[in-house]
C-alpha cells in the first residue's frame, strides 16, 4: 500500500507531502490545477523516464519519494530480500528519484542507488497504474495472453517448462545451422584450424616460460656484474686460503664457547653459533652453484632472443599471453573436432531436436487446453463486471487461436473481441472508439485481473472520462466496492466518484508574488461537501447544489453500508 509521496521542486510544486490511506483516495481540482503533475510524480518514482522540464528551480534538483507498506507474501518484499535491499523485519520500502536540470537523475531504494530498471520492476510489483495516455497500451494484443494465463489454475510451472523447451529448440537449431555450412566452407575452415594448431604446437609453449626467459636474459646481460658480486660475497662469507672470513670468525667464537659449555649461556651461544656456521656453509654452496650458472655459451643470448620473438609473434596473433595462446589452441582443437565429426553431431542434434519438439508440443498442447478454460472464466468475469457497469447488452469474447509457428509462450495467441450494442459485430477491443466504453472495459478487466495479480495499489487517472448518468453511477459503485479489497488512488472530475472517497485530496493552483504554485490539501467532511458542490455546479454553486452534494454523500454511505 502507498503510504505517502513527497514531492519537491517538481513542475509547479515547491514542496508537498501527500499521505494516502486504505480504500479509495480521490484527487480532485480544477482543470490545470496540477492533477497530472501528481500522476507524473508517481510515474517517475515507479520507474518512468524523466524530463528536463520537471525541474522547477533549475538551481536545485527535483525530488520525488514514495513510501510503501509491504506484506511478507508480496512479490516486492521477497524481491527486496533477494537483492539485499531490505531486512527481514522491514515492512516498508522507500523509492526515490532525483532529477537535475542537465538530465542526470538517480534512482534509490531504501537509500541505496539502483538502476532505473530495478525501480521499474519494483513499481510493477507494487502498483498497477492506468493513466490516460496508456489506456490503449493496456489493450495491446501482445498482453492478452498474459491476462488469460493469470486465470489458468496451477499453470505457472507448465508455462515455465514450455519456455524452457522453446529455448532448447532454438539453441539446437542454431547449433545445426553452424554444422550445415557448405562442404567447401567447412574444408577451408578445417585447413585453417589445422594450420593454426600446428603452428602453436610447433612452438611447444609452456605457461610461465616467457617470464623465465626474460629473467634469464637479464642474468646473461649482467653476467659479469653477477659474477663479481657473488665472488665478493662468497669471499666475505667463506673466505679463501689467505683471508679471514665470517665463517672463520664464527668458528673461532664457537671454539671459545665450547670450552665453557657447562654454563647454560655459553651452551646456548654455542648452539646458535653452530647454526650460523651451517647457514654460512649453505649460502656459500648456493653462491658457488650460482657462479657456475653464469658460464653461458656465446650464442645463448641470441637463441633466447629468438625464442622470445617467436613467443611475442604468437601472442600478437592468438592472445595476450602464453596461457591465452594455449586457450586459443584448445578452442581450435574443439572446433576442429566439431567440424570433422559434424555428421555424427548433426545426427545427434537432430535426435535431440525431435525429442525437445515432441516435449514442447505436448506441453504446449496441455497449456492450450488450460488457456481455453481460463478464457471462458475471464470472459464470464469481465461480462459480469461490464453488466454491473451498465453495459448489459455487451458481448465480450476471448478467442484463443493457434499460432503458425511455436513461440516462447506456446502455440497460442489471444484476441479480445468486444461489441457494446446488440446487432454490432464483434471487433478487436483496441479499436473501441468510445472513451466511455474504453473506460468501462478497462475497469472491468482490471477488476477481474486484480484478484489474480494481487496488486496492493491500483491507480486510475480519469477512468470516468466519457461517462455520465447511470453509467457513471455504476462505475462509482464498482470502484467503491473494488476499494474494499485494494487501495485505490483515483484522479477524477466526477462528483459521483469523488463522493465515495475514504480520503479526499484537493489540488489547488494559485499565484503568489508572480509565481504559480500547486498545493494539495486533505479535505474534512464539510470541505468535501463544498468541493462536491463545486464539481457539480462550478464556483457559483447554490444552496441547492450543496444539498445535492450532501445527498451524494448520504447515498454513498447507504450503499457502502
Amino acid at each position: 500500500m502507498l503510504l505517502e509521496i513527497y514531492i519537491k521542486n517538481f513542475v509547479l510544486i515547491e514542496e508537498q507531502r501527500l499521505e494516502f490511506g486504505p480504500g479509495l483516495n480521490v484527487l480532485t481540482g480544477e482543470t490545470g490545477a496540477g492533477k497530472s503533475i501528481i500522476m507524473d510524480a508517481l510515474g517517475l518514482v515507479l520507474g518512468e523516464r524523466s524530463k528536463n522540464d520537471y525541474v522547477r528551480d533549475e538551481s536545485k534538483k527535483a525530488i520525488v519519494e514514495a513510501v510503501f507498506a509491504l506484506q511478507p507474501d508480496n512479490g516486492a518484499f521477497l524481491y527486496l530480500l533477494e537483492q539485499g535491499l531490505s531486512e527481514d523485519d522491514n515492512r516498508e520500502v522507500v523509492l526515490s528519484r532525483e532529477i537535475y536540470v542537465n538530465g542526470r537523475n538517480t534512482a534509490r531504494v531504501n537509500g541505496r542507488n539502483v538502476p532505473l530498471s530495478t525501480l521499474r520492476y519494483l513499481g510493477s510489483l507494487l502498483v498497477d497504474m492506468q493513466s490516460q495516455n496508456d489506456r490503449h497500451d493496456f489493450l495491446q494484443a501482445d498482453r492478452y495472453l498474459d491476462y488469460v494465463d493469470s486465470f489458468t489454475e496451477n499453470s505457472a510451472e507448465l508455462i515455465k517448462h514450455v519456455a524452457q523447451r522453446y529455448g532448447e529448440i532454438r539453441f539446437l537449431r542454431e547449433q545445426m545451422t553452424k554444422l550445415e555450412m557448405s562442404r567447401q566452407q567447412r574444408e577451408q575452415r578445417i585447413d585453417f584450424l589445422q594450420y593454426q594448431i600446428k603452428e602453436i604446437e610447433a612452438a611447444d609453449l609452456r605457461e610461465g616460460e616467457e617470464e623465465e626467459l626474460k629473467a634469464l636474459r637479464e642474468r646473461i646481460r649482467n653476467a659479469g656484474q653477477y659474477m663479481q658480486a657473488s665472488g665478493q660475497v662468497l669471499n666475505y662469507l667463506y673466505g679463501s686460503e689467505h683471508d679471514t672470513s665470517a665463517y672463520d670468525f664464527i668458528a673461532s667464537a664457537a671454539s671459545i664457547a665450547a670450552g665453557f659449555r657447562q654454563d647454560s649461556l655459553f651452551a646456548q651461544i654455542l648452539a646458535e653459533l653452530e647454526n650460523i656456521s651451517c647457514s654460512l656453509q649453505d649460502m656459500s654452496r648456493e653462491l658457488s652453484a650460482f657462479k657456475d650458472t653464469l658460464d653461458f655459451e656465446p650464442d645463448q643470448l641470441e637463441k633466447l632472443e629468438d625464442r622470445l620473438y617467436l613467443i611475442s609473434k604468437l601472442e600478437r596473433k592468438y592472445g595476450a599471453a602464453i596461457k591465452d595462446v594455449l586457450a586459443f589452441q584448445q578452442r581450435c582443437i574443439d572446433e576442429l573436432a566439431t567440424l570433422t565429426h559434424s555428421e555424427e553431431q548433426q545426427d545427434k542434434l537432430n535426435e535431440d531436436l525431435h525429442r525437445q519438439q515432441d516435449e514442447y508440443y505436448k506441453l504446449a498442447g496441455e497449456l492450450s487446453q488450460y488457456r481455453q478454460q481460463a478464457a471462458r472464466k475471464l470472459e464470464e468475469k469481465v461480462a459480469l463486471e461490464l453488466s454491473e457497469l451498465n453495459m448489459p447488452d455487451i458481448r465480450f469474447q476471448i478467442r484463443i487461436t493457434a499460432l503458425a509457428q511455436p513461440s516462447e509462450k506456446g502455440m497460442d495467441e489471444a484476441e479480445f473481441l468486444f461489441s457494446p450494442n446488440p446487432g454490432e459485430e464483434l471487433r478487436p477491443a483496441a479499436r473501441i472508439a468510445s472513451g466511455g466504453e474504453i473506460s468501462r472495459l478497462i475497469l472491468a478487466l482490471k477488476t477481474s485481473l486484480a484478484e489474480k495479480y494481487k496488486f496492493p495499489t491500483l491507480i486510475f487517472d480519469e477512468i470516468d472520462a466519457g461517462l455520465g448518468g447511470t453509467a457513471l453511477n455504476a462505475m462509482a459503485q464498482k470502484i467503491a466496492r473494488l476499494a474494499t479489497q485494494h487501495q485505490l488512488i483515483l484522479v477524477t472530475h466526477s462528483p459521483q466518484l469523488a463522493s465515495y472517497a475514504d480520503q479526499h485530496l484537493f489540488i489547488d493552483k494559485y499565484v503568489e508574488n508572480g509565481r504559480t504554485f500547486t498545493s494539495v490539501f486533505k479535505l474534512d467532511p464539510q470541505a468535501r461537501i463544498t468541493e462536491l458542490a463545486r464539481m457539480l455546479d462550478g464556483d457559483n454553486y447554490t444552496e441547492l447544489t450543496l444539498q445535492h452534494a450532501r445527498e451524494l454523500m448520504e447515498n454513498r454511505n447507504s450503499i457502502l453500508l
